[in-house]
Formats: C-alpha cells, sequence, structure tokens
C-alpha cells in the first residue's frame, strides 16, 4: 500500500505550521495556496465555496499567478447543471463521503475526453489532469480544493494521500476563521448588547478567571445550563474548557439550542434555533428540490430508486408541517443560509 515518505511527511508538517501563521478571518488566502502548491505541483491551485441550492458561488480563492480567463464571468444554470455530472462529484455523491481522489481513480482516461463535462471546462483551458477534496460539510454547502495539471503527468498516489491528510487540517481552520467572525461580531455588539439578545462573549483573564461577562451569556447560562454558585461557570462549560473546549459545545433545550465556540482566551455563546430534523440523505433530496430537479432526476443523481426519492419526500413534509416541494424548500433554503454564515 503506498505511502508518504518521511520528507512527504516533514513538507506537511511545514505546511501545516506555515498554514497557521497565515490564518485570518478568511480561511484560505492567496498566500496559503502558494505554500499549498509548493507541497502538491499543479498548473492551477484553487479553493471555492458553493451554494448547491441556489446556485451560486460563495467564494472563489485562486492561487496568485495562476490564470482564470472565466474568473468574472457569471455561472449559468446550464454551467451548474453540467458541473453536477463532475466525475470525481459524482463519486462523492455515490459513495457518501468527500475523499481526495484524482480524475484517473474513478474515470478512464477515453472517457473523459469523450464527456461534454471535458469538452466544455477542461479542454478550453488545456487542462487534463485533476485532483480534488471537499472539507466535511452538508452537501449544498461545498467547500473544496481543486489541483489542475496540463498535457504531461497525472498527479501520483502521493499527492492523493498528502492531501487526504491535509483536509483535516483545512476543516480545522475554517472552523477557526469562522470563530473568529463569530467573536468580531459579538464585540461589535457590546455597545448595545442587553441580557435579551442570542449572542454573547467571556473574557478570560491570564489566570483562566473570567474578566468580562457581557449582558446575554447570564440569560444564556441560566437557560441552558442547571444553576451554578456565583462568579463560577456551568460545571458542563467548565469540564468543557478543562479538555481543552477544541470542538464547539452545543446544548439544547426544545427547540432552542445554544452553541459555544473557543477562540483563545474567550468564549463566544449564541442562541439558534433548532436545526430541521431530517436525515443526511433527506437533506440531500430537498437540496436538488431546490435545484428544480424532478424525482427521476434526483434518483439518478443520488443513485437511489424514485420510489425511495418519493418516500424521503414524503419523511421531509411530515417532519417541515408542510405539503408541497415549494414549502419545502422554503424552510430548507433558511437552513442553508444559517450554515453558510
Amino acid at each position: 500500500m503506498p505511502a508518504l515518505t518521511n520528507g512527504d511527511a516533514e513538507r506537511l508538517l511545514r505546511f501545516v505550521a506555515e498554514a497557521q501563521s497565515l490564518s485570518s478571518d478568511e480561511p484560505f488566502t492567496p498566500e496559503l495556496l502558494v505554500e499549498l502548491g509548493r507541497v502538491i505541483e499543479a498548473d492551477w491551485v484553487m479553493y471555492h465555496e458553493d451554494d448547491y441550492a441556489r446556485g451560486r458561488q460563495l467564494l472563489y480563492v485562486l492561487r496568485p499567478g495562476d490564470v482564470d480567463e472565466d474568473e468574472d464571468e457569471d455561472i449559468t444554470e446550464d454551467d451548474w447543471d453540467l458541473m453536477n455530472e463532475h466525475p470525481i462529484c459524482r463519486r462523492w455523491r455515490k459513495d457518501g463521503r468527500f475523499s481526495a481522489l484524482r480524475l484517473s481513480d474513478v474515470i478512464t482516461r477515453r472517457e473523459f475526453h469523450q464527456s461534454r463535462f471535458y469538452a466544455e471546462f477542461f479542454a478550453p483551458a488545456g487542462m487534463e489532469y485533476e485532483l480534488k477534496a471537499r472539507l466535511p460539510s452538508p452537501s449544498w454547502h461545498g467547500k473544496t480544493f481543486a489541483f489542475y495539471r496540463k498535457e504531461g503527468r497525472d498527479f501520483a498516489v502521493r499527492d492523493r494521500l498528502a492531501l487526504q491528510i491535509l483536509t483535516p487540517h483545512f476543516s480545522r481552520l475554517w472552523h477557526e476563521a469562522k470563530t473568529r467572525r463569530l467573536l468580531a461580531k459579538a464585540l461589535a455588539e457590546l455597545d448595545r448588547a442587553n441580557e435579551h439578545g442570542s449572542r454573547g462573549v467571556i473574557f478570560f483573564g491570564p489566570d483562566g478567571e473570567a474578566e468580562f461577562i457581557s449582558p446575554p451569556v447570564h440569560r444564556l447560562l441560566r437557560d441552558f445550563f442547571p444553576p451554578a454558585p456565583p462568579d463560577r461557570l456551568p460545571a458542563a462549560l467548565a469540564d468543557w474548557l478543562e479538555d481543552g473546549g477544541s470542538q464547539s459545545l452545543l446544548r439544547r433545550r426544545g427547540d432552542r439550542r445554544l452553541v459555544i465556540e473557543r477562540a483563545a482566551d474567550s468564549l463566544i455563546l449564541e442562541e439558534r434555533v433548532e436545526e430541521i430534523p431530517l436525515t443526511a440523505r433527506e437533506r440531500d433530496v430537498l437540496l436538488w428540490v431546490a435545484r428544480g430537479k424532478t424525482n427521476a432526476e434526483i434518483a439518478q443523481l443520488l443513485w437511489l430508486a424514485p420510489s425511495t426519492v418519493r418516500k424521503h419526500l414524503e419523511n421531509v413534509y411530515a417532519k417541515l408541517g408542510v405539503n408541497t416541494r415549494t414549502a419545502a424548500v422554503a424552510r430548507f433554503l433558511g437552513l442553508v443560509d444559517a450554515e453558510a454564515s
């Protein structure tokens, strides 16, 4: 089984350290892509985020010096439909997971050259080989790294393994950047904050004691945790901090939920409405309903029987308390916006 060499491992460790130093409110900058291109050589290196429910691009980052003649062109509805036929994306949908893959892992070069996808997207740019990975995310919010090469040599198994190893680090950087943005929003709201606000912040001093607690925090802690002694954090929150607080802490109360994120010496608490209680497959089906696909088209996209798609939609209607596709999509798009914010 192919494995990375000691030299490869050292390069990956250096890159992870460099990526951390380049972190900002935006998770992946052009400067980071420059460093990534030194780990995985390619003619083009890019990162993009897409809202697949509405068919729109949320973010597009290209490595400096890489030319993309179509960068300023709008993506048409036909383009989005054709991108659904990307061989790697089709394999992701079939497998139900976003592993790092090369084009050559999922389709022969001859088959790819005969496809409309190649004729429309690859041939005009002179691209022949691709390697890509998507960060763990809902199916409607794609967060994708893509590497392209011209005629010459395909990406090696070593390149795919390196990208697979880096993906969890990219996911951590993405969440850290989102937490910094949340902290900035919480700070901007301090002057007008009151106890009824949905977002609060706690700042800790060098000794680990809370030096500042914004007004909404007191209410949120009362609502979502058992009573604690004065000037003490609830036991569950203190234990989470003691364990490192590396993952979000989630507390539920009925259809309300409290999400707590750690950012350096501070905590951001945010109350959110409960997510729509759908299974992953039900959400996938609703994603394509939002894109205007018929049951038969959804069945083909998700490798399901049309009767299974119909059953999933019946479950969606029952859970959401709606009777039509339009009403279900309206509820679903609110969840999409909450995830992307």
